[in-house]
């Protein structure tokens, strides 16, 4: 929403939206359904506008690479929502390179996204999609 979105007014706030040229909010996108909102929180917008907090745009691709890469390489299954951010941190590690240390907070639980993880994967049988 940052990348795409404009300064506007959605459910009593002032923040970044994605909306036409009318100010009408347009359908937004993501796999993660916690992550599928047109507006940004005021605190994220305001946390970016002072330079406290960077933001990037990352694809389902992206997040369901790392979703995978964290469950193979550490049997960790994050929230769907979480592994956008560990994409994120996956593109900073590379920016930063060897011996950069990155914290990235796991705020929630994959067991709910297991299924959508496995359409995702295909894993699942004709059948159960």
């Amino acid at each position: 929403t940052f990348t795409g979105g404009s300064p506007g007014a959605f459910q009593g706030s002032f923040s970044y939206l994605l909306q036409d040229e009318d100010g009408q909010t347009i359908e937004s996108h993501s796999i993660s359904a916690g992550l599928d909102y047109p507006g940004v929180g005021p605190e994220h917008a305001w946390l970016r506008e002072t330079g406290r907090a960077e933001y990037r745009p990352i694809t389902d691709a992206e997040a369901m690479d790392a979703f995978g890469l964290l469950c193979r390489t550490e049997g960790i299954i994050p929230a769907i929502e979480s592994a956008h951010a560990v994409a994120g941190a996956l593109q900073l590690g590379v920016e930063l390179g060897a011996g950069a240390i990155i914290v990235v907070n796991l705020s929630g639980r994959g067991d709910k996204d297991v299924e959508t993880a496995a359409k995702w994967f295909g894993l699942l049988g004709p059948s159960e999609r």
